[in-house]
């Protein structure tokens, strides 16, 4: 699919609704103290420890100054919903997840079907928070049904009112490649109105690929270092040259490492396992909320058991029929009018603090890249090169809210020639530990969508798709084009195939559109919601990555008054910020 992403050769990826913070809580403290470049009063910072000493920013008004270092999107500002169409969950957290009381009470409960009663045996999860942790065994291979197993990692937050309960709500932060486990346990922490909370059973689970289902490695941590350092925008032959190579080394990882698990790894069979899960928590329909690439994966579940849904909310919508191609070059397109408007806002501010007096922001912008291109910029014992300059200006770019003051803070830095705070972004945004290791998101998102997804094998093809999508979007439309070159040097051929999805007598669902998302644009929601009989739209007139898990009462109040009461709004309805 396609977002920007961790991925060094599919950049285009599911940030999800949540860039996450992960910074440890020593590592920011004194990084804090260090520098002086981070102003997040405590007061407007919700924390959540999900990991012994690492600090998750959940929900933040962040107030910065120049070259602070705020938190990052929470999906994937929301520097966040890890989103993507077909991308990684943006690990930047800047979504303001806040609590939010709810304003609807009566409710419509599952009605009783022939579901048999949970086989699961829950038991705590590992971090220590109170949540209920399990395994579902599922086939390798649908075709041998009774061959290989594997085990699925599901994650459970309790609704807090068991007696009034609807039923289970399955999550999915988008991706490929985002654990889902995790952001049910997240969305824990005010993330969600009240009454969901309260009268839903949330369910997170990590599809193939991802966290402990199946776990995809494909190279070493400074492999990835070194990869993701390569100039994403080459402007000479050799530069190129360097990236396919870069892009075939990382196909050959994947498939020396991970062998016949990489035939596995599709939509298709992350479905398959959807349903298996809610056999096994003994429901006979399921909820869904999923966002980005999560919208991928609940229309193909409500096409192949549509019986099997309740109420399905898809916010930042994918369209299944747009091939490879096509998907690249509409978020190239959305994320280049993305800076052109971050841009412009500068211009028209009170002060564009990294242009200089005189200079305008996108004159700015681009000799600020082009400075870093040319002489990177040394932190700390790495470097700011192009590949981490281009992917941390690109995280900024998914929320209006949190991201781009974030964006402009670090661009204020780099051109007074410090690159610490456009680091920050990238690591994020790439899913790297401030021990230098790398997560799992970049290796899972290429495994799924090089089976999903038809794309061509040749390398000219790329070369010349970056010379026509730069006519387009002149900065992000190279980066776009040869963000899944790496498909070209795939060794499992895809067998995902381009159809619309029906979900013939499915109950209705309900598609939440973003009128300027970078992301997953706008046309994908309405060509979803066109294709999903019975479906209704929801159109958010703003900017930024998905909708929902955002502050906007009259999205929350709409989608919430859909899960619980089953309610959908009348066709043409559209909120505004």
């Amino acid at each position: 699919m396609s977002a920007p992403t961790g991925n060094p050769f599919s950049a285009w990826n599911d940030p999800g609704p949540f860039l996450r913070s992960r910074l440890p809580l020593r590592s920011l403290t004194q990084r804090a103290a260090r520098t002086g470049r981070l102003r997040v009063p405590r007061s407007t910072v919700r924390l959540v420890h999900l990991r012994r000493n690492t600090l998750n920013v959940v929900s933040v008004r962040p107030v910065c100054t120049a070259g602070c270092l705020g938190p990052r999107h929470s999906t994937h500002f929301r520097f966040s919903a890890l989103a993507v169409a077909g991308g990684l969950p943006l690990l930047l957290v800047a979504l303001s997840l806040v609590g939010w009381p709810g304003r609807v009470t009566a409710a419509t409960k599952t009605p009783p079907g022939s579901a048999q009663k949970s086989t699961l045996r829950w038991s705590a999860c590992s971090d220590g928070l109170g949540f209920e942790c399990a395994k579902v065994i599922v086939p390798l291979d649908y075709t041998k049904p009774t061959g290989q197993t594997i085990s699925v990692g599901v994650s459970r937050v309790p609704a807090r009112k068991q007696a009034d309960k609807i039923g289970v709500l399955l999550v999915n932060p988008g991706g490929p490649g985002a654990s889902g486990s995790k952001f049910a346990r997240q969305l824990a922490f005010g993330a969600l109105p009240s009454v969901i909370r309260d009268r839903f059973d949330l369910i997170g689970w990590d599809p193939r690929g991802v966290g402990v289902t199946m776990t995809i490695k494909c190279l070493t941590d400074k492999d990835f270092d070194r990869l993701y350092a390569l100039d994403p925008i080459p402007d000479t032959p050799e530069e190129f040259a360097q990236l396919a190579a870069g892009a075939k080394e990382f196909a050959d990882g994947c498939a020396a490492r991970n062998g016949e698990k990489l035939k596995f790894a599709a939509t298709e069979d992350v479905v398959k396992d959807m349903d298996l899960i809610r056999k096994s928590l003994g429901v006979d329909q399921i909820s869904y909320m999923g966002f980005s690439y999560g919208t991928f994966l609940g229309a193909k579940y409500a096409d192949m058991f549509p019986k099997r849904v309740r109420a399905f909310l898809l916010d930042g919508a994918l369209d299944p029929t747009v091939g490879s191609d096509e998907r690249v070059r509409r978020q190239g397109i959305g994320f280049d009018t993305e800076l052109t408007a971050f841009l412009d806002r500068c211009d028209t501010s009170s002060s564009c603090p990294f242009a200089e007096p005189g200079e305008r922001a996108v004159v700015a912008f681009d000799r600020i890249l082009a400075s870093i291109d040319a002489k990177p910029l040394k932190v700390r014992g790495r470097a700011l090169g192009p590949g981490e300059a281009w992917t941390g200006v690109l995280a900024g770019l998914y929320n209006t809210n949190q991201g781009w003051p974030m964006l402009k803070s670090a661009l204020t830095a780099a051109n007074k020639g410090d690159g610490g705070p456009l680091l920050v972004m990238f690591d994020q945004y790439a899913n790297r530990n401030p021990d230098g290791t790398y997560g799992n998101v970049a290796d899972a998102n290429s495994a799924t969508n090089c089976l999903d997804v038809p794309a061509s094998r040749s390398v000219d093809h790329y070369a010349a798709l970056a010379d026509e999508f730069a006519k387009a979007a002149p900065r992000f439309g190279r980066f776009a084009a040869l963000s899944s070159m790496v498909c070209a040097f795939w060794k499992v051929p895809a067998r995902g195939a381009l159809t619309p999805v029906r979900a013939r007598g499915s109950a209705p669902i309900l598609v939440v559109g973003t009128t300027r998302d970078p992301a997953t644009p706008y046309v994908w929601a309405e060509s979803l919601t066109r294709q999903l009989e019975g479906s209704v739209l929801l159109t958010f007139d703003g900017d930024g990555h998905t909708a929902f898990l955002t502050r906007n009462s009259c999205v929350r109040d709409v989608v919430t008054r859909y899960l619980v009461n089953l309610k959908l709004p009348g066709a043409g309805t559209v909120c505004r910020p």
